[in-house]
């Protein structure tokens, strides 16, 4: 296999030649390169629909008739849009990514049998190019059997203030998983649907209680060290599996659904017992600075149960739990010395691509028409255009 850094070379080799042809010619600012257009969002759209979907050529996830349609959608894009594309904030994502080897050959406006050459020697088949990075290669086996080409396409499906999983998604769900995952799914959907006008507490014990009891605790497993994968609350649920980052995102998801703003919750990750870092959600309560702490890891010694919540005054100092950072949609914080904290950067998404991810993936999960280009809004809603704005390089450390 050649080395990966050659493939950000010369993807960056590209990006400043289409500027140096262009940049004479147009005027782009900092604010129109952060906005994608409809047609950069078609494009990626496409691009997502044929890396995930079931069509395939000689294991790689785009076929010769795909990679021609790709050509021409990027031929159809103005050099402005061309720009935008290379340029903004989200481009910084494939940096480090399978799909750069695509964009590389689109560019350079490469034959399918070229494209094919560079894909067999950089061994991409097998892989969804989306979802996967050099250091957490994502199969497109297991990308579909949690059902992931499914959650990004398609409407809200919260209506009328309820969720109502998409019937597809159940089915296929059923096919690929088996009938548990449909239970799971359904329970899941009762859940929220019911506690919608309980307490904060009652929320918050609920959704513990449910993830805890309902999903496996497993470490992410992959070819590479550090590989590490975080899961949106369908991909959860369906495989019934999740490692910490997947049980906090889960129930972040899932409080966002039951109405509790995003200022309130962080996933935070924390250093536990024996200096091991670990995800868990944070939840404030209103105008309060210690938060309950929502974990998938027990306490029994202390008395406590599977779901059972503390503040996270009591775990540091009964579990010498420490803080390291948080993030939800809007902030990215690190915290200080007790429960303070300190609000580092304005979009978490450039530092966690993985919490971009799920996020990604769980569009469909709030109401349509209350969201912005950031994603979630303080209310609840997702913007369509999301996906575009939630890829960055990981520059932080990643849980286990």
């Amino acid at each position: 296999m050649k080395n990966k850094g050659t493939i950000t070379t010369a993807v960056l080799s590209v990006i400043l030649k289409l500027s140096s042809l262009s940049l004479a010619q147009v005027v782009i600012t900092p604010d129109s390169l952060s906005t994608p257009s409809n047609h950069i969002v078609a494009f990626f759209a496409l691009l997502r629909d044929f890396d995930l979907n079931e069509e395939t050529q000689n294991e790689y996830a785009i076929t010769e008739v795909e990679y021609e349609q790709l050509k021409t959608a990027w031929e159809c894009l103005s050099q402005p849009d061309k720009l935008k594309f290379l340029h903004c904030p989200a481009s910084e994502f494939w940096t480090g990514s399978f799909v750069t080897v695509l964009l590389f050959d689109l560019c350079n406006n490469k034959t399918w049998e070229a494209h094919f050459n560079n894909v067999t020697d950089y061994g991409i088949q097998g892989l969804s190019l989306t979802l996967s990075r050099f250091n957490r290669p994502v199969g497109l086996s297991a990308a579909r059997k949690t059902l992931v080409d499914l959650l990004c396409t398609g409407s809200s499906m919260v209506k009328d203030g309820k969720l109502k999983i998409d019937e597809k998604i159940k089915t296929q769900a059923t096919e690929r998983a088996g009938v548990e995952a449909r239970h799971r799914l359904e329970k899941w959907e009762q859940l929220l649907n019911d506690d919608q006008k309980r307490s904060l507490m009652d929320k918050l014990k609920a959704v513990n209680e449910f993830f805890n009891h309902q999903i496996i605790a497993q470490a992410d497993k992959g070819p590479v060290k550090g590989y590490d994968y975080w899961q949106s609350p369908i991909e959860t649920l369906v495989r019934g599996k999740g490692d910490c980052d997947d049980f906090a995102m889960a129930k972040y998801v899932s409080l966002r659904l039951l109405g509790i703003p995003s200022e309130q919750l962080r996933i935070a990750v924390v250093k536990s017992s024996g200096s091991r870092y670990h995800a868990v959600l944070f939840c404030y309560p209103q105008n309060e600075t210690d938060p309950w702490v929502l974990d998938n890891l027990n306490f029994k010694h202390l008395g406590g149960t599977d779901s059972h919540i503390l503040r996270l005054s009591m775990r540091i100092t009964h579990h010498k739990m420490e803080p390291i950072r948080g993030i939800n949609e809007n902030h990215f914080t690190e915290f200080q010395r007790g429960l303070s904290e300190k609000v580092t950067m304005i979009d978490p998404r450039h530092s966690f691509p993985n919490f971009g991810t799920a996020l990604m993936n769980s569009q469909r999960l709030l109401p349509p028409g209350m969201g912005s280009d950031r994603g979630f809004t303080q209310n609840g809603g997702f913007s369509k255009n999301i996906f575009y704005a939630l890829f960055s390089n990981p520059k932080h450390g990643e849980t286990k």
